[in-house]
């Protein structure tokens, strides 16, 4: 007679499943973007933030105790700063959230603050949910600081994945 053990059927679950990665999701404007989750360091609150008085999308704010580049990354995506937004959201009414900062750090070890629209959510997202961005697309400049790779979960918008490394780039140029 055998013997049912549970451990051995957890064992042959987890087997037949299939593999997943994890990431941080947000939202930047009306579209959602995503994050390996090894890359963001912490999630908190966004505090004061100054320097960029040209409106680059680079500035600076205060992280324990240190002085840590804020990339505002829907400015390098969509090409106006996202304090512009915010100004005409609540011009026109809408009420104003306080905003999310993602500490991420790069492959180089470089700490820096990525302001979201949204609160940011985990997701285990499975190997098969990966699809490749249309070359059309990519082709027409549409694509920055975005990787080649979307995410497709059913009954969920599209995901495009963010390159944590392209985001540090437009600093580098910038001489910071």
């Amino acid at each position: 007679m055998a013997i049912h053990s549970p451990i051995r059927s957890r064992r042959t679950a987890v087997h037949n499943t299939e593999k997943t990665k994890q990431f941080i999701s947000f939202r930047l404007r009306q579209e959602w973007f995503a994050l390996p989750i090894d890359v963001v360091q912490r999630v908190i609150q966004m505090g004061k933030i100054y320097g960029d008085p040209q409106g680059t999308g680079v500035s600076l704010t205060n992280f324990q105790g240190q002085e840590t580049i804020v990339v505002d990354v829907a400015h390098l995506i969509f090409g106006n700063s996202s304090s512009q937004e915010q100004k005409q959201s609540s011009a026109a009414g809408e009420k104003k959230q306080p905003r999310i900062l993602l500490i991420i750090q790069s492959d180089q070890g470089e700490i820096f603050g990525l302001p979201v629209d949204s609160t940011p959510i985990m997701r285990r997202v499975p190997d098969s949910a990966f699809t490749p961005i249309p070359e059309t697309y990519i082709a027409q400049g549409n694509v920055r600081c975005i990787s080649s790779t979307m995410i497709q979960l059913s009954d969920h918008p599209p995901m495009f994945l963010l390159d944590s490394n392209q985001l540090v780039e437009p600093q580098k140029l910038s001489g910071l």
